[in-house]
């Protein structure tokens, strides 16, 4: 049996083609090195972001495409043997589910040809999401089918409301009055940032901002919005990329005094860890990306930032005593 053939190597292969820009994945299991030592003799993986993720090259998509295709067997079916044994697959499945039937790997990326057989059957594939919410005031859901869900007491009673991605398909609006809706990177700041009167917080993971674009459309199109993230480049990404998902004027959400936060807290994009021989770190300043803005405070801080190539994470400024919404003037390319 060559490389390819293996069902392990296939699946890490098939995950690192579903990948991405900017997305990695370990590979630190056993399969895992084989295959990232395999890539990198021939220049076909790099690191991306902390610690041992990789993502591949385009020689290295082009080389896995190609091997993939030509190692491909059609002498087992998922489907076919699950109907051998008299299963049904539901309505609607997580997909890990469908990729242990069918793939033999509940790791394994569906491919658009799976994807596409599984409508043809009518059914539904998830990814069994979260997607979490902290406000101030009374929040009400109500879906199409007329039923309504006062959220107010699992707001009082746990601190947060956590919406199930599968109960968003039938969910027509989000009925909440308040002043300001702010979608948060990370964890830690998502739970300890300071709930200013009229405020919602949307929990968005890093670049996960699929189940936020389905559930900002459905609140009031009135109520201004702004992203907190960490001060860099994939920051400002992510807070432009939602932007435009959602037909609103890009914003940012930060204290007032963020000048004394960057000098503070500012720290290299790259760090090497002791007896490390390269670094780690974020991503790279594609260019000054604020030449243009019209907010001085605003370039004079995100200048900083990118000619001496540092960031700031957004969990230290969550006990500042005074927040704004900071509008960009034009969205980074």
């Amino acid at each position: 049996m060559t490389l390819f053939e293996r069902a392990e190597i296939r699946a890490l292969s098939e995950r690192l083609l579903g990948l991405a820009e900017g997305q990695g994945i370990p590979l630190t299991s056993r399969a895992g090195r084989e295959l990232d030592g395999f890539l990198t003799d021939i220049g076909g993986v790099r690191p991306v972001g902390r610690g041992a993720n990789r993502q591949l090259t385009e020689r290295g998509r082009d080389f896995l495409t190609t091997r993939l295709r030509e190692t491909h067997t059609e002498g087992w079916s998922g489907e076919t043997v699950l109907a051998s044994l008299g299963g049904h697959l539901p309505s609607a499945i997580n997909g890990a589910t469908l990729s242990g039937l069918w793939l033999r790997d509940c790791k394994a990326a569906l491919s658009q040809a799976h994807l596409a057989r599984a409508d043809e059957l009518g059914i539904r594939v998830w990814g069994d999401e979260l997607i979490r919410l902290r406000c101030e005031g009374s929040l009400s859901l109500r879906w199409q089918d007329g039923r309504h869900y006062c959220g107010d007491e699992s707001m009082t009673m746990l601190g947060e409301l956590a919406l199930p991605e599968r109960s968003l398909a039938g969910l027509q609006e989000i009925e909440w009055q308040g002043a300001q809706i702010v979608t948060v990177e990370n964890k830690g700041a998502f739970v300890d940032l300071p709930l200013l009167p009229g405020m919602l917080l949307i929990y968005v993971p890093g670049r996960n901002t699929r189940l936020a674009k389905q559930v900002l459309p459905r609140l009031p199109s009135a109520v201004p919005w702004a992203h907190a993230g960490d001060l860099d480049q994939r920051g400002l990404d992510i807070a432009t990329e939602l932007a435009r998902a959602i037909s609103r004027p890009p914003a940012l959400w930060l204290p007032t005094q963020v000048t004394d936060y960057v000098r503070h807290y500012g720290k290299p994009l790259t760090r090497r860890l002791p007896g490390e021989q390269g670094g780690r770190g974020k991503i790279p300043w594609r260019h000054n990306p604020v030449a243009s803005w019209l907010d001085a405070r605003l370039a004079e801080v995100f200048t900083h930032l990118a000619v001496d190539k540092l960031w700031v994470e957004q969990e230290v400024m969550v006990t500042a005593g005074a927040w704004q919404s900071w509008l960009l003037d034009e969205m980074p390319a």
